[in-house]
């Protein structure tokens, strides 16, 4: 017998993930998350959304949300600094610099989409992200690699992370344990 309620698959998939409410805002959500359950700071997808927009070139030409697919690494830098944070973004990584950095938001490109994902670790050549589309997921790690895409070849493969300016620990929910990685997506 299970020591708690009876969860559905869809309970457990949201369980450390913001869902995206809309086609275009997987940074807002992935940044929702990271801020939610790593640093416990309980900011919506909503709210950032706004205080994304809220840019002079944005609002004068809301069409280039969706002609960029979405908002920029640059844009939630911008909201996480305006936060107090300090937004940090890395070029040129190969899987094995991901180890210490845990967690960061990453782009991947699946199923003809750019999209953005925080990555929680590696356990046993399985990945696990919290995907704003889907819900905490697996996968393996050869997936992974050939889905993470370098925004160009100068820059390469490309990570996001925050960390506090306070000097306090984050109660990082988000950190990968092994029972984490049981779900398969």
């Amino acid at each position: 017998m299970p020591d708690g309620p009876v969860r559905s698959l869809r309970e457990m998939r949201r369980d450390g993930v913001v869902m995206q409410a809309w086609d275009l805002s997987c940074g807002a959500a992935a940044l929702a998350t990271l801020l939610n359950y790593h640093h416990g700071d309980p900011v919506s997808e909503l709210e950032i959304t706004r205080g994304l927009i809220d840019r002079d070139i944005y609002l004068e030409t809301p069409e280039l949300v969706k002609a960029r697919q979405g908002f920029s690494l640059a844009d939630l830098a911008r909201f996480t600094n305006a936060r107090g944070y300090r937004a940090g973004g890395f070029g040129s990584l190969a899987f094995a610099d991901l180890a210490g950095m845990t967690p960061l938001i990453l782009p991947i490109f699946e199923n003809g989409q750019s999209h953005f994902v925080v990555y929680r670790g590696v356990w046993q050549g399985q990945v696990l992200l919290s995907d704003p589309a889907f819900g905490v997921r697996t996968m393996r790690r050869t997936t992974f690699e050939r889905l993470w895409i370098p925004v160009n070849d100068e820059v390469g493969r490309v990570g996001f992370t925050v960390d506090r300016r306070d000097g306090l620990d984050p109660p990082d929910r988000l950190r990968a344990r092994p029972a984490d990685f049981m779900m398969s997506g």
